[in-house]
């Protein structure tokens, strides 16, 4: 990767407002002020990308409750939508994965980091398992190097099956996910490649360990750019809408459980270290909770007024 530094769309003091709003460890405090200054290591870049996860909800409601059904993912608008909250607008926000990716990808280069965008080929899922081909361009990824020359994959907008750490571009290493989940990149081919000397990485689950790995998608190591998103866009809003597919997923920081129905065994305090607890989830009609074990309903309801009540309840999402 080049190391070229490029421009942030987001000015110094939009780079404190979001280094005080995702609530780094104290050592962090430091850099807060001075955002390019903050550590280029694993352990800093793992803390903030937890802080990110746990901060700004996956969510696709734009695509639902918007005029033009399509989600503006210029990074001056995403910015004001996801981190443009005050007194008199209380709701700081998610988005989709090109809204929520964008607008990390603009924190990273403000930051320091180098750091490019690249488009991903998801697979289609039946009942949550992902099955069939990989199908075109419907998400994005970033990929990060740091001065130790390691490159990593953040994925901060996946919803529920995302990593909850950064992983390296390390064929095969395994990383621990959300409960007893792990989560691998593999270097190999899609099944329908004709040239198999071009590989793609291939980002794989397995819900515990003795169980098999099944592929959710694949990415090349290929800059893709504003213009690529803008398509990629026009498609992924109207697809969203298409499927009638309503999601909200909320990654849960330790320590921050207060109000959700916790049973015997899920009330973990809070330390020092940042790590993923749990995850809530919107689907269509009903609010699921997985606090690293089985996922169970915790709410459903018939109505736009009861969804409305449901984002508002668990989400903090007013719309």
């Amino acid at each position: 990767m080049d190391t070229q530094k490029l421009a942030s769309a987001y000015t110094p003091a939009q780079l404190t407002k979001y280094l005080n709003y995702i609530a780094l460890p104290d050592q962090y405090a430091r850099y807060i002020n001075e955002p390019e200054t903050f550590p280029k290591t694993e352990e800093a870049l793992t803390y903030l990308f937890r802080c990110q996860i746990t901060r700004f909800p996956y969510d696709n409601l734009t695509c639902h409750y918007s005029a033009s059904q399509l989600a503006e993912i210029k990074p001056d608008e995403i910015y004001t939508k996801v981190l443009g909250c005050d007194d008199t607008n209380p709701s700081c926000r998610g988005g989709y994965c090109l809204e929520v990716s964008i607008f990390f990808h603009h924190m990273l280069r403000g930051l320091g980091f180098s750091v490019y965008m690249t488009g991903v080929r998801n697979r289609d899922r039946i009942d949550g398992i992902p099955q069939g081909e990989f199908k075109g361009w419907t998400h994005i990824v970033n990929i990060v190097r740091l001065p130790s020359g390691v490159e990593y994959h953040l994925d901060a907008a996946f919803g529920g099956d995302g990593p909850t750490s950064p992983l390296p571009l390390i064929s095969g290493q395994i990383a621990k996910n959300l409960g007893s989940q792990e989560v691998r990149l593999v270097y190999d081919n899609m099944p329908k490649q004709m040239r198999r000397e071009q590989k793609v990485w291939i980002y794989q689950y397995r819900n515990a360990a003795d169980k098999p790995w099944n592929s959710f998608y694949s990415f090349a190591e290929l800059e893709f750019f504003q213009d690529d998103f803008e398509v990629m866009n026009r498609f992924t809003s109207w697809d969203a809408v298409q499927k009638r597919s309503l999601i909200v997923v909320k990654f849960i920081r330790n320590g921050e459980m207060a109000g959700l129905p916790l049973l015997e065994g899920e009330v973990l305090g809070k330390t020092d270290d940042v790590f993923v607890a749990g995850k809530i989830m919107m689907v269509n009609n009903v609010v699921k909770l997985n606090m690293g074990g089985r996922t169970r309903i915790i709410d459903s309801f018939e109505t736009e007024e009861g969804r409305f009540e449901a984002l508002n309840k668990w989400f903090s999402i007013y719309l």
